[in-house]
């Protein structure tokens, strides 16, 4: 009964399921960059933003492992968090779609995205790089598709 329960706490450790999630991660990230330089940015709310909440702890721990593990791997990380609500091309605000299993979002200049693909399209212009057409992948149960 020990040894069962033993187990069990081991295989459902938080610290252990970031750690690994994390790492998996960035060898993902340096398998399809080929050897070329791997630049991340973990959007990661603020330590004011989330206190009190029951994310604080996982979030914050997905940071500092993050931070860790870019230096062993060679990574280079940012932490910076982008809106969701602000249209990337125009900096309009954003409408909700209606949608089963998806949030899709969409701006009166014809943007059209997944909220959790927004970020990074914000990320991309904070960087000076040209944004990608969009949306990135097909929005599922779209209600204007």
């Amino acid at each position: 009964m020990n040894y069962a329960l033993a187990r069990l706490s081991k295989k459902f450790d938080a610290s252990g399921w970031v750690k690994a999630t994390t790492a998996r991660i960035f060898e993902k990230a340096l398998e399809y960059a080929k050897g070329r330089p791997v630049w991340v940015n973990a959007d990661i709310p603020d330590d004011g933003t989330v206190r009190g909440s029951r994310l604080q702890r996982t979030l914050l721990s997905i940071g500092r492992a993050a931070a860790n593990l870019a230096a062993w791997y060679g990574v280079y990380v940012t932490f910076q968090c982008h809106s969701s609500h602000r249209c990337p091309l125009c900096g309009g605000e954003l409408e909700e779609l209606k949608a089963k299993r998806t949030r899709v979002m969409r701006c009166e200049c014809g943007f059209r995205e997944d909220r959790d693909y927004i970020p990074f399209y914000h990320w991309l212009r904070a960087l000076g790089l040209p944004l990608p057409k969009h949306p990135l992948a097909t929005l599922p149960n779209d209600p204007e598709a």
